[in-house]
């Protein structure tokens, strides 16, 4: 669940947009402060135990070497004023020099703000361990660090090993530097914050001003009657808002002056459709909808044979039902997975004023998908009570899941390139960058409108072709053979694939087609080949032709992958608009391209054949 779904963040969340910007930039600048302050005291704190580490192992060591001559000559006196003078010398807490045998020769303290003290106590303290010493080795310093202190050993050499030298450091003054870091952190962060916030909000004070002006215009725009907003300099978007609502405005008047036409129509029309209601009797029984009327003890009086196509219900069965047999014989023809709702959803009414049920949607159970959009009307005029219309809505329900299925993709594939175009002409907008930067930006923002914009032409090419069917077509006498190879000369493969095994033709292959269409064609199923290959493998072309056993001799071209493949289903359905056979998201396109290429040849005269296996490639050949 998104962060900003959850009630909480609702409830907190601005809802201006002015406040949303200024509060997710000042959140980011605390974080990067914050991790920037992180940073640094685990720096320090690693600087600072490094140094702390190589000052107690240098004090031992000049320790060791100052006591040599001190422990040969058994001068204990020497030792402790050595060792007195030593532990004055940084953070020391304590220095123990030891003899042979580990007994002690001299024994230092030093508390923080006091004169150092020694100890007398010749026994080796409990908590100290002397490093053990590897038979036949020579011993060597050590480190040992503790919770606020560091534990220093350094062994005293002179012919062998004769004592060790321990000197303790006190590393507590880390926290309150790490603690000192945090404050100062926390007061930059809560003054970049104020600047941040006084610079944003001067900046967008003149933008959120004509934004507000343009909100309320957009409010009023139904009764303003084609009246237009003052267009005034500003940024690019908020000027494009209102030159958009300035056209909305002009398009709103103009169609309510043709909807009181309409009216004025609509009513004349009125006049003659009740002339018209005789007749309807017989436009019912040839009508491609179902009907039927109830009487007023709720049984059945009249059904058309539309109604019984449709149901596949007999006649005499329907005419012997009442208004719940027949939802229950209604009910029987849906599929388990998707019950009947009845006709009281049909017909809710109850009263004695004529009122429309809801339109209720029954889908037949069989071989072929057939769907049924059931809507009623109750009357207490003549003899009838209720009226039952069924409408085949099979095509419409289809159309509907493939405009969907349209809708969710081009959604997809417009929005990932209009989120990179907004979100790098913001970041040109807000921010001074180098010319090799914008330049980089205006690359990118390039190649994403090309991939919007090649959407939108396979939009554009289907509807062309669809108003046209041909009309703009220069069919002329061509040579595919020659056609497909220019094709190829032109085409790029995508990066790091090879170029398409072509196997040339061994013959002139004469045929009758539009070259630009058929250049278009081959280019398509070209880069579906690629496109649907996406682990690889060659894409190869060949050149065919059909044995001419009556009619002209017919030559095509085959252009085959080892991608994806498909399904029989999948093939059967393949050329139908917005069919995809990927509906993972991961391949982009419209599920335009092979439709087009079907329209192209279909109006030239040609074929398209598809064979295909699932999961080993799939085989185009354009047929002319």
């Amino acid at each position: 669940m998104a962060l900003s779904s959850h009630p909480l963040v609702e409830s907190l969340w601005p809802r201006r947009l002015h406040l949303q910007l200024i509060a997710m930039v000042s959140a980011l600048l605390v974080l990067a402060l914050s991790l920037l302050g992180g940073y640094t005291v685990h720096e320090q704190a690693r600087l600072q135990q490094e140094a702390a580490e190589g000052h107690a192992a240098s004090l031992a060591r000049n320790v060791a070497v100052a006591s040599e001559n001190l422990i040969i000559t058994d001068s204990l006196d020497g030792l402790e004023e050595l060792a007195t003078h030593s532990v004055e010398v940084g953070d020391t807490l304590s220095l123990l020099v030891l003899g042979r045998q580990a007994e002690v020769l001299a024994h230092v303290e030093r508390q923080p703000g006091k004169p150092p003290r020694v100890i007398h106590d010749h026994r080796l303290p409990a908590d100290v361990h002397v490093p053990e010493n590897v038979s036949g080795a020579e011993p060597l310093p050590s480190i040992v660090p503790h919770e606020g202190r560091i534990e220093a050993w350094h062994p005293v050499l002179a012919a062998g090993l004769i004592g060790w030298v321990r000197v303790e450091h006190d590393t507590r003054s880390r926290a309150e530097d790490r603690a000192r870091i945090w404050r100062n952190t926390l007061v930059v962060s809560v003054a970049a914050v104020l600047v941040c916030v006084a610079l944003l909000t001067a900046f967008l004070r003149r933008p959120m001003r004509a934004l507000a002006t343009a909100r309320r215009f957009a409010r009023q725009i139904v009764d303003a009657k084609g009246s237009l907003m003052p267009v005034e300099p500003g940024p690019v978007e908020v000027t494009e808002l209102r030159e958009s609502l300035n056209e909305a405005s002009t398009l709103m008047c103009q169609q309510m002056i043709m909807l009181e036409h309409n009216m004025g129509e609509l009513r004349a029309h009125e006049a003659q459709l009740a002339e018209q209601n005789d007749q309807l009797g017989a436009i019912f029984r040839l009508s491609q909808d179902g009907l039927v009327t109830f009487d007023r003890q709720e049984r059945v009086r009249f059904v058309n044979s539309a109604f019984l196509h449709h149901t596949g219900l007999s006649e005499a069965a329907v005419l012997s039902m009442d208004a719940r047999g027949l939802s229950r014989a209604l009910g029987e023809l849906a599929p388990s997975h998707k019950p009947f709702a009845g006709l009281d959803k049909v017909f809710p009414c109850a009263g004695v004023e004529p009122a429309g049920g809801d339109s209720v949607v029954l889908e037949v159970a069989g071989d072929r998908r057939k769907v049924l959009s059931l809507s009623g009307q109750c009357s207490q005029q003549g003899g009838v009570s209720r009226v039952l219309y069924v409408c085949d809505v099979t095509r419409q329900h289809t159309l509907d899941e493939m405009k969907s299925e349209f809708l969710s993709m081009a959604a997809h594939e417009l929005r990932t390139p209009m989120v990179s175009i907004f979100g790098f002409t913001e970041l040109m907008l807000q921010r001074d960058m180098s010319a090799e930067q914008r330049q980089d930006l205006l690359g990118r923002v390039y190649r994403q409108s090309q991939s919007m914009v090649a959407i939108l032409n396979e939009l554009l090419d289907l509807a062309r072709i669809e108003a046209r069917r041909g009309q703009d077509f220069s069919i002329e006498p061509l040579d595919l053979g020659e056609v497909v190879q220019a094709v190829l000369a032109d085409h790029r493969a995508p990066d790091g694939r090879a170029a398409p095994v072509v196997v040339a033709p061994t013959q002139a292959m004469p045929v009758l087609a539009d070259r630009h269409k058929l250049r278009q064609a081959v280019l398509n199923i070209l880069s579906n080949a690629y496109k649907y290959s996406p682990e690889g493998g060659d894409v190869e072309v060949r050149f065919v032709q059909a044995a001419a056993h009556t009619g002209p001799q017919r030559f095509g071209v085959a252009i085959q992958d080892h991608g994806l493949g498909l399904s029989p289903d999948h093939v059967a359905r393949l050329g139908e608009r917005f069919f995809r056979a990927d509906k993972s998201g991961n391949i982009p396109g419209t599920g335009l391209g092979v439709s087009i290429v079907k329209e192209l040849m279909d109006l030239m005269g040609g074929r398209m054949q598809v064979v295909s296996d699932l999961g080993h490639g799939t085989t185009v050949t354009l047929w002319l």
